[in-house]
C-alpha cells in the first residue's frame, strides 16, 4: 500500500477516535483522555472495519487508489476531476467510519469522575486481602458524594415501616460506595505498570476524599430500629475509614512513582494492609447486615459490593 494510502488510513482512525471522544464527552465523561483505555476488543475490531472497508473499496477495487491520486496531485501532475474522484472513492469509508464511531461512542463504558467529584469505589482486594485487578465496571456518572435523604417519617406505632426505611438508607449508601471500584483498580494497576501516573494519582486522591465523606454519612445513619444496628454501623464506618486511609497510601505511592521512579514501596504495602483491615470490617458488617437485607427484600452483598 503506498505511503499516501497509509496516511489516509491514519487520518480515518483519528477521525474515528475523535468522534468516539466527542460522544463520550456529550454523555458526561469527566476526562476524555481516560476513554481510550476503556475501549474493549470489539470496539477495536469495529475500528479495524474502517480500514478494511478502505482497502476493499479504494485499493483492491480500482486501478488508482485515493493515495495514488493525491500523491500525483502533490507533485503538480494532477488531472482534472482528481479531487472529485478521491471524494467518490472515500465516501463509503467515511460513512462507515462515522457509523462505527457512533456505535463505539455510545457503548464505551465511561470512566469515573476525577478529583473533587469522584464517586466512591472499593479498594481492589479480594476477601483474602490479595490485590485484584478487575476490569472497569459500568459506572454511574454521579459528580458529587451521595446526598442521603431523610427517611419519610413513619408513625411511631409502625416499627416495621421505620425498620424498612432505615434499611433502605443503609442500602443506598452501600450502592453508592461501589460505583467506581473498577476505576480505582485500574488506576492501581496502571501505577504498577508505571503508566498514566498523574491521572491515576488524581483518581486515587479523589476517591480518598469520597471515602471520608461516606464515612461521615455512615456515622449519621439512623439504625436504632435495626437488629444490632449500632455495632453494624460502627463496622461500616471502620470499613470506609480504612478504605480511605488505604487510598491515601496508594496515592502517596503514585506520587513517589512520579517523583522518584516506579517501584512497590512502603506506601503500596501500607495500602494493602489497610485494605485488608477494610475487608475484615466489611465481613463483620455483612454478618449483621445480610439477615436485615434479606428480610427487607434488599439485595444481598459481598465485600466486593461495598
Amino acid at each position: 500500500m503506498p505511503l499516501w494510502d497509509l496516511l489516509l488510513c491514519a487520518v480515518l482512525v483519528v477521525v474515528w477516535l475523535l468522534v468516539v471522544l466527542l460522544l463520550a464527552v456529550v454523555r458526561g465523561a469527566p476526562d476524555a483522555s481516560l476513554v481510550p483505555g476503556r475501549l474493549e476488543p470489539w470496539h477495536y475490531l469495529l475500528g479495524a472495519l474502517v480500514i478494511a472497508v478502505y482497502v476493499v473499496t479504494a485499493v483492491r477495487g480500482v486501478p488508482e487508489t485515493p493515495g495514488h491520486t493525491l500523491a500525483r496531485a502533490s507533485q503538480g501532475a494532477g488531472r482534472a476531476g482528481d479531487l472529485a474522484r478521491v471524494g467518490q472513492l472515500l465516501l463509503p469509508t467515511l460513512v462507515v467510519t462515522v457509523a462505527v464511531a457512533l456505535v463505539v461512542g455510545v457503548t464505551v463504558p465511561l470512566p469515573a469522575t476525577l478529583p473533587g467529584s469522584v464517586t466512591a469505589s472499593e479498594t481492589p482486594l479480594d476477601d483474602d486481602g490479595a490485590t485484584v485487578e478487575t476490569a472497569p465496571t459500568p459506572e454511574a456518572t454521579s459528580t458529587s458524594a451521595i446526598e442521603l435523604e431523610t427517611p419519610t417519617p413513619t408513625p411511631s406505632d409502625d416499627p416495621a415501616a421505620r425498620r424498612l426505611a432505615q434499611a433502605r438508607m443503609v442500602d443506598a449508601l452501600l450502592s453508592e460506595s461501589v460505583t467506581s471500584r473498577g476505576d480505582l483498580a485500574t488506576a492501581i494497576a496502571a501505577v504498577g505498570e508505571c503508566r498514566n501516573l498523574r491521572q491515576s494519582l488524581g483518581l486515587m486522591t479523589g476517591v480518598a476524599q469520597q471515602r471520608r465523606a461516606q464515612s461521615d454519612q455512615a456515622r449519621a445513619l439512623m439504625v436504632d430500629a435495626l437488629e444490632d444496628g449500632p455495632a453494624m454501623r460502627s463496622y461500616l464506618v471502620a470499613a470506609f475509614t480504612s478504605s480511605g486511609d488505604a487510598d491515601d497510601a496508594y496515592a502517596a505511592w503514585a506520587q513517589r512513582s512520579i517523583s522518584s521512579g516506579c517501584s512497590l514501596d512502603a506506601n503500596w504495602r501500607r495500602g494493602n494492609q489497610l485494605s485488608a483491615q477494610a475487608q475484615a470490617a466489611k465481613r463483620e458488617f455483612l454478618a449483621r447486615w445480610t439477615p436485615i437485607a434479606s428480610s427487607c427484600g434488599l439485595p444481598s452483598r459481598t465485600t466486593k459490593d461495598i
